[in-house]
């Protein structure tokens, strides 16, 4: 497959360059310059809010953060070495790990809140659709952000719960803007939302039928993540133990502090101010939940998104004691 190709081009890459010196320590006195790729999600505040209060600063890390539209278009920037480590859905870094990229989780992104009706991803209809339940988009057009990635497999899971056969949903490719745009004037049926895209559309004459993550599993699920390439770990673990520790803190400070979260948002997003202040924050905790990982799976390989099983232990980094 040209997945397969492309994993291969990629792995002979060898992921060089960047992370500074092999082994290089860093330090507060001499901080080495990371360069991350990021998209501009609600989810990645906290790690802006953690630099802003110091942390990774406290670790010996200047973070260079560059952003882009999707969690899977920065795989390819990762394993060549052009970012250190970048943040994406789950779905994205497991499928690529199926298909033998050397991608490792380094830190949890963000958490579902578990709350059916109050979560950062819903399945939108317009107020006045015939469509009461996922079964329903049978036959539909629904709106997603990225095919073949973690919003559809959202919907394939509440598709799937109510009854329904995926395969029978018709899902077009989006940005969140024009989706929603879409499903105002109608010309989608649905729209596989992400905050802030949920709360945006929902002060709109649009109503939920489906909570893909409650459909998925009971409580709160690890639904994104900070990830690197083997290579540069290897070269450099010294510097990954001390992002992790710098990305475990800023999602414990962001956890504890939610006001600063919203604050942290005009920084890097467009989101209105009023917005911010409605917007479902996701639950930050530095766990890498090992049940969420093997949900992901079960749901990604009945998508056919991800291509076979991975496991916790294969794709999850763990520093060394120390």
């Amino acid at each position: 497959s040209a997945a397969a190709a492309l994993a291969l081009t990629l792995t002979a890459c060898g992921g060089g360059g960047g992370g500074g010196e092999a082994g290089l320590e860093p330090s507060k006195a001499n901080p080495v310059t990371i360069k991350a790729g990021f998209i501009p999600v609600i989810d990645v505040a906290a790690l802006y809010l953690g630099d802003k209060q110091g942390i990774f600063a406290e670790h010996g890390i200047k973070l260079d953060i560059k952003t882009g539209q999707g969690g899977a278009a920065l795989v390819p920037s990762v394993v060549s070495g052009e970012y250190q480590f970048a943040f994406s859905n789950m779905v994205s870094v497991l499928s690529g790990r199926a298909q033998g990229l050397p991608l490792k989780v380094i830190g949890a992104g963000s958490n579902s809140t578990g709350v059916r009706g109050k979560d950062v991803t819903m399945i939108r209809v317009r107020e006045d659709s015939p469509i009461k339940t996922a079964k329903d988009l049978e036959g539909r057009k629904v709106a997603v952000n990225t095919l073949n990635s973690l919003l559809q497999m959202l919907g394939d899971v509440s598709v799937r719960t109510a009854g329904g056969d995926p395969s029978k949903v018709q899902y077009l490719e989006m940005p969140f803007p024009d989706g929603a745009a879409a499903l105002k004037k109608g010309t989608v049926d649905a729209m596989v939302t992400a905050e802030p895209f949920d709360t945006i559309p929902a002060q709109d004459g649009t109503r939920v039928i489906a909570s893909p993550y409650p459909d998925m599993a009971q409580g709160s699920l690890t639904t994104s993540v900070y990830f690197a390439s083997e290579q540069q770990i290897q070269k450099n673990p010294k510097l990954y133990a001390a992002l992790q520790k710098a990305i475990n803190e800023s999602l414990t400070y962001a956890q504890q502090h939610p006001d600063e979260v919203r604050a942290q948002l005009a920084e890097f997003t467009q989101i209105e101010p009023a917005i911010r202040e409605k917007v479902t924050l996701p639950t930050f905790k530095p766990e890498i939940d090992r049940p969420s990982i093997e949900k992901f799976v079960q749901a990604g390989t009945q998508s056919k998104i991800i291509s076979k099983n991975v496991t916790y232990d294969d794709v999850v980094w763990t520093a060394p004691a120390g």
